[in-house]
């Protein structure tokens, strides 16, 4: 397969046999001015290397929370977690991280987007240019190079940022809501293209997304926050569902009729009236900060160059 082959092999290594992530009884506090409140508690979650992991919740259930502690944006305040077997007190290394917020910049070419990551780790210029070039071919854009952002569809900008996002061989690629943006049907190209686009590769992924449906279509398995502070709801294993069929098609399952009705028990057990993650009775102490924690774009460019968080 075309996306298969265009993926090396990471460089990043872990300890024989460890899970690429591992959440054991972990919890972490935002500390603010006026209060600090848990954002997740209690987590465990293991995630094996060359999984598709989707995490599912509503808004203020710790979503993006994880994203952040994989990444080593965030520390955690109790439990264990270790990335790639081990702990880390910088930013971890071989993380890719894809965000719904446009990141391309506009003034460079999709060829000199592309290329970016590798120049800041200084890569010599025909190493980029090959690697970028053959990056672009396996997500469809070779007749594209020259082309501006502003001169590409919502969906081609998408893949330039997942192709920049792909070309350093990251081990574990973080994606928080990279389709909430894209119209319905657009949403289902791209998460087709997603799907064949690291089909046979062993890059280990963890998707979050509101969207039970998305969840469904992309993951080996689907883990259902419930509640705020946030903790796992529900671990679904969905290897009874058929992969080989389009989304649709993958709709008309009975398997996957009775995945999506048993994580939406979860899901619904937990909501506010306004559509939130339900608060549960953990007493707050002195600012909430907002769930989406540090900015991934601004450790990208850290992480690159070798500053730690």
């Amino acid at each position: 397969m075309e996306g298969a082959s265009a993926l090396g092999a990471s460089t990043t290594q872990s300890i024989d046999g460890a899970p690429v992530v591992e959440f054991r009884d972990v919890s972490v506090t935002y500390a603010g001015k006026n209060v600090t409140r848990p954002a997740v508690v209690g987590i465990d979650l293991t995630v094996p290397k060359g999984s598709f992991i989707c995490v599912v919740g509503p808004s203020g259930c710790g979503k993006s929370t994880i994203l952040h502690v994989c990444s080593g944006l965030l520390k955690i305040s109790n439990g264990e977690f270790r990335y790639l077997g081990k702990e880390w007190n910088k930013l971890h290394p071989g993380i890719g991280y894809v965000t719904q917020r446009e990141t391309l910049l506009p003034w460079k070419t999709v060829l000199g987007n592309i290329a970016l990551p590798l120049k800041i780790k200084g890569v010599s210029r025909q190493e980029r240019r090959e690697k970028s070039e053959a990056m672009a071919e396996s997500v469809g854009l070779k007749d594209w190079l020259n082309r501006y952002p502003r001169e590409l569809s919502g969906g081609m900008r998408q893949r330039v940022q997942l192709a920049r996002t792909l070309v350093t061989d990251p081990t574990l690629l973080l994606m928080d809501e990279p389709f909430g943006a894209l119209d319905a049907v657009l949403r289902v190209r791209m998460q087709e293209f997603l799907k064949s686009r690291i089909a046979g590769t062993d890059l280990t992924t963890i998707f979050v997304t509101h969207d039970l449906t998305e969840a469904l279509a992309l993951g080996d398995q689907v883990v259902a926050m419930a509640g705020a502070p946030g903790r796992v709801g529900q671990i679904s294993y969905l290897d009874d569902l058929p992969r080989e069929v389009s989304p649709l098609e993958l709709r008309q399952s009975p398997a996957y009729a009775a995945h999506e009705i048993s994580l939406w028990k979860t899901i619904a057990g937990n909501l506010s009236d306004d559509g939130r993650a339900l608060s549960s009775d953990v007493p707050p102490g002195p600012d909430l900060m907002d769930e989406a924690g540090p900015d991934p774009a601004c450790a990208s460019a850290q992480q690159a160059t070798g500053r730690n968080a």
